[in-house]
């Protein structure tokens, strides 16, 4: 997910981090006209989805067949 971020914003500079094991991670993003932004999340995963939520949307859940699902749907 990092290297296609990269990819899809040459132009911005990424740092992606953890420094206390355990903890969050951390995204920060350099854009193309110096403006620095920090995002945090429990995985590098959640950090980048809070960055770019468009780019990187928070997959949908499978369904949990249940009784009333039917096999024919």
């Amino acid at each position: 997910m990092f290297d296609e971020l990269r990819k899809r914003y040459p132009k911005f500079g990424f740092s992606l981090y953890a420094l206390e094991p355990g903890r969050a991670v951390t995204l920060e993003v350099l854009t193309d006209d110096g403006e620095l932004f920090s995002f945090k999340g429990d995985t590098q995963e959640t950090a980048i989805r809070r960055a770019f939520p468009k780019d990187f949307p928070e997959p949908t859940p499978e369904p949990t067949p249940d009784v009333t699902t039917s096999v024919f749907d």
